[in-house]
């Protein structure tokens, strides 16, 4: 004991600065952190594409609804964060060269089909016997190479794979999932047809 006590007359003593700046660090070791938002949160939106009104995912206020890049190669890299302004995005699609007609949906619902003609059978041809022959009928089509999903908030648009005329249609469904944002339904229109407006229809599927 006689040692600790020569010990600790041997320590200055603490300046009330020195005491103040203790007091500051140990109050914000207590106070709670606040959690960094890394996932998109919830927010109820309207006046999207064919008055599709629902739940909408965004990622922050200070981050874009959509952001579009081309490669050096021509294709097209869009980001999608939130489920907004479809019109905005088909407008930045079509100046960077690519016809597009695109669609926002609520959760759990989809566009009443027919609404174009289509360049192959992925959207209205007739349900595949199984996952063999719907394999065969991706690979075989020219709308999934169009439109790739590349990770939960992007796609790779190949304008090769579009012929001149046709319309890249592209239906967003919001998923209510912070891991898989949204789901996308891609398809190409003949050439020179008309896409007729989304009618937002339940989806039982």
């Amino acid at each position: 004991m006689d040692t600790l006590k020569s010990m600790w007359a041997t320590i200055p003593p603490a300046t009330p600065g020195e005491l103040a700046g203790a007091r500051r660090r140990l109050l914000a070791g207590m106070r709670p952190r606040r959690r960094l938002a890394t996932a998109p949160r919830l927010l109820v939106a309207a006046g999207v594409a064919a008055a599709a009104v629902g739940t909408t995912l965004i990622i922050g206020n200070d981050t874009p609804a959509y952001a579009l890049a081309m490669s050096p190669d021509g294709t097209l890299t869009v980001t999608v964060n939130e489920l907004r302004d479809p019109e905005g995005l088909q407008a930045k699609l079509g100046a960077a060269g690519v016809r597009a007609d695109v669609t926002f949906l609520a959760t759990g619902t989809r566009c009443a089909a027919p609404r174009f003609a289509a360049v192959d059978s992925t959207y209205d041809g007739p349900p595949a016997a199984g996952p063999e022959e719907l394999r065969t009928a991706v690979n075989e089509s020219r709308s999934p190479k169009a439109a790739t999903v590349t990770s939960i908030r992007t796609i790779r648009i190949s304008p090769e794979h579009i012929k001149p005329g046709e319309t890249l249609v592209m239906e967003f469904r919001d998923n209510a999932n912070a891991q898989a944002p949204w789901r996308l339904g891609t398809w190409l229109a003949q050439a020179n047809t008309p896409v007729r407006p989304c009618t937002p229809v339940e989806d039982t599927g």
